[in-house]
């Protein structure tokens, strides 16, 4: 994931909404990449669209008192581990089987390696089996939760990542796989329209769409538990 040198410390962590999209569409991506906002004037991005976290924005770390379960014989901290350890990976390849490039596959791949089975298909599909079951949620994020988000605010599903970590203040730190590779992002649903608290910790990654600005918050869609 680059970084950009360029932008100024009030702009906070921008991202393109790129960033997320070309993570995710895999065969349709080039369909409608064309249809897909670009990054915002002046902000500086290399050879591919996108941006990545503003240089020198202190990481996504631990929230106070937050950390994933960890138990033994626990499969959820297994495909955690599996899923940090393919962070700035574009191909998704696990124990020497490649799963792909889309976010589905990082989800997949780390839950396989935990013991977990999911549903076949995309991000769209993977929420119509959880809802199915009665098994979306928009709170209570757990750590090895499936999260889904949209591609602007009330659209349907088109990206899915898994859950790390859990703060008490709300802030949910996930792993997904971008266009230029496996990250963490933050997001704060109940502070949805905040990207910042006044002491300057990160709620809220922010997107850039077409002529605005969307925080993480207002893209989620739901979690649910992939079992």
């Amino acid at each position: 994931m680059r970084t950009i040198a360029s932008m100024s410390p009030s702009r906070g962590s921008l991202l393109a909404l790129a960033l997320l999209a070309t993570g995710c569409a895999g065969g349709r991506l080039a369909a409608r990449r064309e249809s897909l906002p670009p990054p915002a004037p002046g902000i500086r991005t290399g050879s591919s669209p996108g941006a990545g976290p503003e240089t020198g924005l202190p990481g996504p770390g631990p929230a106070s008192g937050s950390r994933p379960a960890r138990t033994a014989g626990s499969s959820i901290p297994r495909a955690l581990e599996t899923a940090a350890s393919l962070l700035g990976a574009t191909a998704i390849v696990v124990s020497g089987t490649d799963h792909g490039d889309g976010c589905d596959a990082l989800v997949r791949a780390a839950l396989a390696e935990g013991g977990i089975d999911v549903p076949a298909g995309d991000a769209s599909a993977l929420h119509a089996a959880a809802k199915a079951r009665g098994g979306v949620r928009r709170g209570n994020a757990r750590p090895g939760d499936l999260v889904f988000l949209s591609d602007r605010p009330g659209g349907p599903v088109e990206h899915v990542g898994l859950v790390e970590r859990a703060g008490p203040d709300g802030t949910v730190v996930f792993l997904h796989r971008t266009a230029r590779g496996v990250a963490r992002l933050r997001l704060n649903a109940p502070n949805q329209w905040k990207a910042r608290t006044e002491a300057g910790k990160t709620l809220n990654d922010v997107l850039i769409v077409g002529a605005g600005r969307v925080t993480t918050g207002r893209l989620l869609v739901g979690y649910a538990t992939p079992r």
